[in-house]
């Protein structure tokens, strides 16, 4: 993955800590949006805590992830209108998403640190197609992480 290009936009502190510029085309919000629910188990949600977005919660059968890997269980990702998503990642891939500047660690994991763990991300709203396909491979790998496996390959310290 190479490294996003330009400076890390701006993201509100307080709640709902949305990105305040280069927000997302309303095509790519869709494209994001569409591309969750086609994700294996995926199933449309209320977005928790009334964030304003869309969540995307995963079958009981297949929600077998750690818990760090949910927002708040059954939900595992949530895309917002500015076209931000907020995941979850495994511990060493977060730090390499955020290295990269595609992702920052979510403000209230900062805050509110042991509430929230500290591979909570936003994602970065996408700037174009290319962008919008990082994002897309990034919401796999937390969908990979809240499913507890990654192409039939059973990750360590998934719940049974």
């Amino acid at each position: 993955m190479a490294a996003r290009p330009g400076a890390r936009p701006a993201m509100e502190a307080a709640w709902p800590c949305l990105q305040t510029h280069e927000t997302a085309a309303s095509d790519d919000v869709q494209r994001l949006h569409d591309m969750a629910l086609s994700l294996e188990g995926v199933i449309a949600a209320p977005a928790p805590f009334d964030s304003p977005g869309w969540g995307f919660a995963l079958t009981e059968a297949l929600a077998c992830g750690q818990p760090e890997a949910f927002i708040s269980e059954p939900v595992w990702s949530l895309l917002r209108p500015d076209g931000t998503l907020h995941l979850s990642l495994r511990p060493e891939w977060a730090q390499k998403v955020v290295n990269k500047g595609w992702a920052v660690v979510h403000p209230f994991a900062r805050y509110m640190a042991g509430a929230i763990p500290p591979q909570s991300l936003i994602v970065l709203a996408p700037r174009d197609d290319r962008e919008c396909a990082v994002a897309s491979r990034i919401l796999q790998a937390a969908h990979g992480y809240a499913v507890g496996r990654i192409d039939g390959v059973i990750l360590p310290d998934t719940r049974w």
